[in-house]
């Protein structure tokens, strides 16, 4: 899954709080939560709550390597990378399961204050406790250093996930000793609350490079991807790191929170093999599990004894994107063929509908069902409805010719082979893959199967040419005009359209939500016909952990379970 550097939050903009937790009750073996996690289902925020006791270790399980250290850069910017670097790295914005939003108090003195529209401006306030571990106070330098890393404009050089909301900002500036931060909006940005969810340290940074120039935002940038963090603005700090297995965290005794970490040990541990996961916590060499379901996973878990379940439908979405700049897939018909030919529900009852109620095809890219703005903008197009002979005829009438098992284009060259990738071990890919590999036999297209192990370089190369994945999604618009504007950071397929470029660019800029909403639909119907990106379903998001800990609880947004993490513990 791929984060895009923003959160899940309710900030000027009206919105309504997505399902988190999915719907109630059971349906047969499609439970949705054990009886230790069943409170879930009607209070998210605060399930599995209790007193904890010192000591103790937690080990948890993520199924991809972590890319690099630099969750704001593009390739590290996935959702394992920010499970891992949750408990070093300050955050103004709390996003809870219920994808509601607080300011952190453990971070904040007071209330963040807005004025003004033209100019906006933004008040932080950030408590005299605040610092990073080596004492250095946490400071408007922080956030200076973070909106010059993202703004597109300071440091041309930085592969930043995501722009938008930062490249309206005009000055971040500091006073009471820097304590307090005044954000400048050129122009209202109704998202911002969902800038600065995290800090990196600028005096680490200015260590390798100034950052009053290009070329030394770019240098610490770069080397807060490669250099282990020694440092933590967090409950946690790293005490050992063995690349591509294991990531240890010890609690930061500098932590400025009124919630001191109880757990002595945090072990995140790398095990890309899916199908190792439920033996690792059957044997209890791991007690936690955050992967991406699957229908033997989850039935394996229910039999493991004394290990809660829980699992969540939210802003998560799996889709299937083309590659623009492969020299077929720039033709519009044949992206509008590829995409009637895949069957969206023969892909769902074969992978997540066989063990989550409520699987459906997915019909937007910007808003989710039960939102405001969800509109419905695929059915119409064909997409996604497993209907050959209408894929066919859009071929046919596009000059294409299908000729045995091979589609020759308008001017006499054979389509394809075209190589879908999707990630290593994850056998719901698996199955969609070879699902679209069938499919797209029947009008003619070879597709031959590549997984890979390393998704963020994988989509940063553009070393594809049809790809799964999934994006971790916020219930804000304006961070969606990051991953479908012609530059958008998160735009790997490389679509591009003015029209719709112009839509997200003013939706992202009005305080009104209803016409903001209605700007990105326009975008989202141009996408839709086009055939860049087949939304697939909403996924269920899985937490499985023994019932021996408390204040772990599922978080279906982007901030993923380890929002709390200085609470966790052992039962007392």
């Amino acid at each position: 899954m791929r984060i895009t550097g923003k959160v899940t939050a309710i900030g000027l903009i009206a919105v309504l709080a997505l399902a988190a937790c999915g719907e109630s009750g059971t349906d047969g073996d499609k439970q949705k939560s054990s009886p230790g996690f069943s409170e879930c289902e009607t209070n998210p925020n605060t399930c599995n709550s209790g007193e904890t006791k010192q000591g103790g270790t937690l080990t948890v399980v993520l199924e991809k390597k972590l890319p690099n250290w630099n969750i704001f850069d593009s390739d590290g910017n996935t959702y394992e990378a920010g499970q891992a670097m949750a408990g070093m790295l300050p955050a103004p914005i709390i996003v809870k399961p219920d994808a509601s939003v607080e300011w952190n108090k453990n971070f904040f003195a007071e209330a963040p204050k807005v004025e003004g529209e033209s100019p906006m401006k933004v008040t932080l306030k950030i408590r005299p406790e605040a610092v990073w571990d080596d004492g250095t106070p946490i400071t408007a330098k922080d956030f200076e250093a973070f909106w010059h890393w993202n703004n597109g404009r300071d440091c041309p050089g930085c592969t930043s996930a995501a722009t938008a909301g930062y490249d309206l900002i005009s000055a971040v500036t500091g006073s009471d000793n820097g304590k307090t931060v005044t954000l400048t909006f050129d122009k209202a940005y109704p998202d911002w609350m969902s800038l600065f969810n995290f800090l990196y340290p600028a005096h680490i940074a200015e260590k390798v490079g100034p950052l009053t120039t290009p070329e030394g935002l770019k240098a610490s940038f770069e080397a807060f991807k490669t250099t282990l963090p020694t440092w933590t603005g967090g409950p946690y700090k790293i005490s050992e790191s063995k690349q591509d297995e294991s990531l240890t965290l010890v609690p930061n005794q500098k932590w400025y929170g009124s919630v001191k970490p109880s757990l002595e040990k945090i072990v995140f541990r790398i095990i890309v093999d899916q199908a190792q996961h439920a033996n690792a916590l059957r044997n209890k060499e791991v007690q936690m599990l955050i992967s991406q379901p699957n229908e033997d996973l989850v039935n394996q878990i229910k039999t493991v004894p004394g290990v809660n379940f829980n699992l969540a439908k939210g802003p998560t979405w799996e889709h299937t994107d083309l590659n623009l700049q492969n020299e077929f897939l720039k033709d519009m018909p044949l992206r509008q063929a590829i995409f009637t030919a895949i069957d969206r529900k023969a892909i769902i009852d074969r992978t997540v509908g066989r063990f989550f109620q409520g699987a459906a095809p997915l019909d937007n890219h910007i808003f989710m069902p039960g939102t405001k703005g969800y509109k419905d903008h695929v059915t119409a197009t064909g997409q996604g409805s497993g209907d050959v002979d209408k894929a066919k005829k859009i071929l046919t009438d596009a000059g294409y010719r299908l000729e045995g098992t091979k589609l020759t284009t308008p001017g006499g060259k054979v389509v394809g082979p075209l190589r879908i990738r999707y990630t290593a071990g994850n056998t719901l890919r698996e199955a969609t893959a070879q699902l679209i590999q069938s499919n797209l036999a029947a009008i003619g297209v070879t597709v031959t199967i590549q997984p890979t192990d390393g998704l963020g370089e994988t989509l940063e190369s553009g070393d594809f040419d049809i790809i799964i994945f999934a994006w971790v999604g916020s219930s804000f618009t304006s961070d969606k005009k990051d991953l479908f504007s012609t530059d958008g950071g998160g735009n790997y397929g490389h679509w591009s359209n003015k029209e719709a470029d112009g839509y997200m660019d003013e939706g992202s800029r009005t305080l009104d939500p209803d016409k903001a909403r209605e700007l990105f639909n326009k975008a989202d119907e141009i996408m839709s016909r086009e055939a860049y990106n087949l939304p697939l379903f909403q996924k269920p998001v899985l937490l499985a952990i023994y019932s021996d800990y408390v204040n772990v609880r599922n978080n279906a947004t982007s901030a993923g379970p380890t929002y709390n993490i200085e609470d966790w513990g052992l039962k007392q």
